[in-house]
This record gives structure tokens, sequence and C-alpha cells, in this order.
């Protein structure tokens, strides 16, 4: 990151930087609505510390004094954790989620908790209303994190924190036009993060670029190690048929991507993933009930909840059991067709999502919105989204790369020579 190299020059002031951000939030508010929960005091009290580190010339992590957030599911003690809802508003947690612990052990500071759907789910209550597009306001910055990638697009912070159940980081870091990672499952501790679906869940970071996602993970997990590279990078790609209901601007942008990676010399090869097809119906049989479960102790306060989160809970508890099995009996499979797709070939590359972003969060069982990401969340694979053109309204547009289990950090390196590919090009404009 810049900004760390900066510090050390002491050609910037963690306390600027601060104030600055804040300065900048009061001009964006509350247009954007990207933050439930503001840490003013606290943020700057944290930089005056980072500050007379680098004054004194003391060792500090190259996360000391920069700005981040989390989403508001993540536990911070004495700090409300809302999840997007009313029934939690008033929730002040005894203990701090490890994953922000850590990286405040480092000296990075907590500016706040993003705005998000409520519980992760499927729409955002009213009580907080819609996080929107710093590109364009009249459009959404999607869900669930979109608080989280709302805020690191308008510069509002350098990373932050969000969680992933069926594309919760990759589809708002495509609509606002930043990258986001989707771990490999358990590799990030969810250990204080409110739980929508346990076994389809991921906590994983947001940020500008794959760059600074890969500093951000080797802060978290620093025994993080990339598998050796090959020596001919092959990238495995859907079928044109597997395209149906991708919008044009979106399929514009992919196509350049892929005749963009002839000045790697890397080699393009179809792929067929078996289980493509049964993403929505894989998700929702393991969402639902999962969901429902988590939620059963409060079915006696539907007034407190949005109704459409409300509706999804029920159906999660109406849910017939055998199906749930069905699916869960199917992960397995998925995992291990994906493994062997991976087997020949170093990533896969597809769009993120099949279009840009929408004026409101579409319903769960009504959109194909999570038709490229749900399905790694399912077999537990890394995924990363990162951005790689425009539409013809200006809206930012993602494409999503797919890594080997346990192989996040060879997939960010992959992903940042795209970046830099796709920055020589100036990226595309359809």
């Amino acid at each position: 990151m810049e900004v760390a190299e900066l510090y050390r020059k002491r050609e910037l002031s963690p306390v600027e930087m601060v104030r600055n951000i804040f300065e900048r939030y009061q001009k964006l508010e509350p247009a954007l609505n990207s933050f439930i929960t503001l840490l003013e005091t606290e943020s700057i009290a944290e930089a005056e510390k980072a500050e007379r580190m680098f004054l004194q010339k003391k060792e500090a992590h190259i996360l000391c004094g920069i700005p981040f957030s989390v989403k508001d599911l993540y536990d911070t003690e004495g700090i409300r954790t809302t999840c997007g809802s009313i029934i939690l508003k008033n929730h002040n947690p005894k203990t701090t989620a490890p994953l922000v612990k850590q990286l405040q052990s480092y000296g990075a500071i907590l500016l706040g908790k993003t705005n998000m759907l409520e519980f992760a789910y499927g729409i955002v209550h009213p009580e907080y209303g819609q996080t929107n597009n710093p590109w364009d306001i009249t459009k959404t910055a999607g869900g669930s994190s979109g608080g989280s990638a709302a805020s690191i697009a308008a510069g509002l912070g350098f990373f932050s924190l969000g969680s992933d159940t069926g594309g919760s980081i990759r589809i708002p870091a495509a609509y606002c036009g930043i990258a986001g990672l989707k771990p490999t499952y358990g590799l990030l501790s969810l250990e204080g993060v409110f739980p929508l679906s346990p076994s389809l869940d991921h906590a994983g970071p947001l940020a500008k670029s794959a760059e600074d996602l890969l500093v951000v993970m080797d802060a978290l997990v620093p025994t993080l190690h990339a598998q050796p590279e090959s020596e001919g990078v092959i990238v495995g790609i859907l079928s044109p048929k597997e395209m149906v209901g991708v919008e044009d601007d979106v399929l514009a942008v992919y196509s350049e991507v892929l005749t963009q990676l002839e000045n790697l010399n890397w080699c393009v090869k179809e792929i067929d993933l078996t289980y493509f097809h049964r993403t929505e119906e894989l998700v929702m049989n393991i969402l639902l009930p999962e969901a429902a479960m988590i939620h059963e102790k409060w079915r006696s306060r539907k007034m407190d909840y949005a109704p459409l989160t409300f509706k999804q809970i029920e159906a999660g508890l109406n849910h017939l059991s055998l199906n749930y099995l069905k699916a869960k009996q199917v992960v397995s499979s998925v995992r291990e067709d994906i493994n062997l797709v991976l087997e020949n070939a170093d990533l896969l590359m597809m769009p993120t999502v099949p279009y840009p972003a929408p004026a409101e969060d579409p319903a769960l069982e009504e959109d194909n919105e999570m038709k490229f990401t749900g399905i790694f969340n399912v077999s537990g694979h890394p995924a990363v989204t990162i951005q790689a053109g425009f539409s013809k309204e200006g809206l930012p547009i993602g494409i999503q790369l797919v890594g080997k289990l346990g192989d996040d950090k060879g997939l960010l390196k992959k992903a940042i020579k795209i970046e830099a590919l796709l920055k020589k090009g100036n990226m595309t404009n359809v």
C-alpha cells in the first residue's frame, strides 16, 4: 500500500489521513449511506498513536495507521453490532471478533461499522436504508457487504472486512469497481461474525485492488504461501452457452479481457462445471434451513424484520429436511468436480455478475445475481473479483477469478497481473 510508504517517509500523517476521511464522509453522506456506526473520536486517538510510532521511527507493521472498516456483523467490544437489523439495534458485544482484533493489534485504525442487508440475508431493513453506489447513487452498491464496497470505492478507508455466503463480497465489489476476495472456506476465522449459513459463510476482505487484498491477507494469514507456478498459465472458461442471461456490456468487457490475456501468453481453454446449473438450488437448499435455525428464536418478532427477510426465514422454517440433506450430500461432489477441472487449469475466469449494478438489490429467489458466484461458496474454492471495465452508462464491471483450494495467494498474484494488464490497456469502456 502506497500510503504505508508515505507514512514511513513522513510525507503523510495518519492523523491527517483519518481527518481527511471523515471530512470526505461528511460530504458524501447521506447520499451513500455506507456506515451504520462511526468511530471518529476513537479513530483519531488511534491515528495519534500510529503517528508517534512513525515520528519515533519505531518498527511498525505495514498496516499500522491504515484506516479500515468492518461489516456490521463483526463483533466489536463495547461498540454496537446491529447486523443491519433493529432486533440487534442496541447490541453491544462483550468481545471483538479475532480478525478485527488481529488487525487492530497491527495498528490498523477501525473507522466504523458498515451498512449491510439485514442479517446479510435478502433485503435491506428500512430502518437503515440501502447503500448507494458511488459511481451512480441511483444504483445499489450491492449486497450484502454493500457498505464495505461503497466506502472503499468512495475513499472512506483502504480496506474492509465483509462476509460472503453466495457472493456477498464479490457482487458489491464488482458493482462498485473494487476488488473483493472470498477466501478458501475456513481460511479466515468466522468467530465473532454473525452467521447466515455456516456451511456457506466465508469471511474476507474488500479493497481497491488485488494488490491491496494480498497485503491484507498476508497480515491475516502470515503463513499463507502461493503454490508453485506452472510455466504456462492455463485459464479455464465456461462455454458460450453458459453466458445466457448475461448482458451485452458485461460480455463485451469479459471478451476484451480474454483478448488481453494473449499479451500475457496465457492459454485459454473451455471447461465444464458439472454442477454449475444447480448453483441456486444447492445454495438455497442449504442456506434457507441453516438461516432459519439461527433465527428461529426470534420467530415471534416478525414485525421487527424487513418483510422479505422474514419471508425467507419462514421459507426456511418450512423447508424439507430431505432437500437440505440431499444438498449437503452433494457438496463434496461439487468440490471434487472443481478440483478435477483445476488439475488441468491454473485458474477459472468468468464474469462476476451477469449485469452492472441495478437500482435495487434483487430478491434472492427472483434473480440470477449469484449465477457465477454461488457455486464457489458450495465448493469452498477461493474466488476474487477485480475491476475489468465499464458499461455504456459508466458503471463498473468485474471479472471473477477462481483458484485451487488453499492457493489464495497464488490466485491474488495472478489477479494482480491481470489488473496491471488491464490498467495498461486503460480498461474496456463499451
